[in-house]
């Protein structure tokens, strides 16, 4: 994942979170002269980090510079590599809207207010992504979503669709999104 931080928006309570940060992970870290400051401990947790950290100092002097900076530099990253998976880290709704954009067009962006927020956030945002090649009607996808992300186990899932969509159909689903359930406890059905 590849983290975009609105440092002068959420200042080091964005950051919470960033030692969990693995190997693969990135983060962009943009600043500017009216935010700028880390504490020691803050200052020890991004060192204690797996992930790959990056400062972008961005230039003031109107409002929301930073803003267009970030998202200026989101674009070009997608460019680069269309297939990662984003997020931007800010207390301004305003990403959100970003976040649509891109995922309209395929590319997975997702907003937190933290690193510790953004990791549930982005399980929800690639839950949704693979269900949409799975599930072609939108009202089956956005039933089966909400399942996955409310029961903890695959017996719950799979009566909750049986419910709703009748044996047939619930097994043609539960088919297709059962390897997205490795997580959850039990399984009702053999291979």
């Amino acid at each position: 994942m590849i983290y975009l931080i609105d440092f002068e928006n959420v200042h080091s309570d964005g950051l919470k979170g960033i030692e969990q940060l693995g190997e693969k992970d990135k983060c962009y870290i943009f600043y500017s002269e009216h935010a700028g400051v880390l504490t020691f401990n803050m200052h020890k947790r991004i060192t204690e980090s797996k992930a790959d950290i990056f400062y972008v100092e961005a230039q003031v002097g109107m409002k929301n510079a930073l803003d267009f900076q970030l998202v200026s530099y989101l674009g070009y990253m997608i460019r680069e590599a269309p297939e990662e998976n984003y997020c931007i880290i800010s207390n301004d709704k305003a990403f959100e809207l970003v976040g649509r954009f891109w995922q309209e067009k395929n590319v997975n962006v997702c907003c937190a207010v933290s690193l510790e927020q953004a990791e549930e956030s982005g399980e929800h945002s690639r839950l949704h992504s693979e269900l949409e090649k799975l599930i072609t009607n939108s009202d089956e996808l956005e039933f089966v979503e909400k399942c996955i992300n409310e029961l903890t186990t695959k017996s719950g899932i799979n009566n909750r669709i049986v419910k709703k969509y009748g044996t047939t159909r619930a097994g043609e689903i539960y088919r297709l999104i059962k390897p997205l359930l490795t997580d959850k406890k039990g399984d009702t059905r053999q291979q």
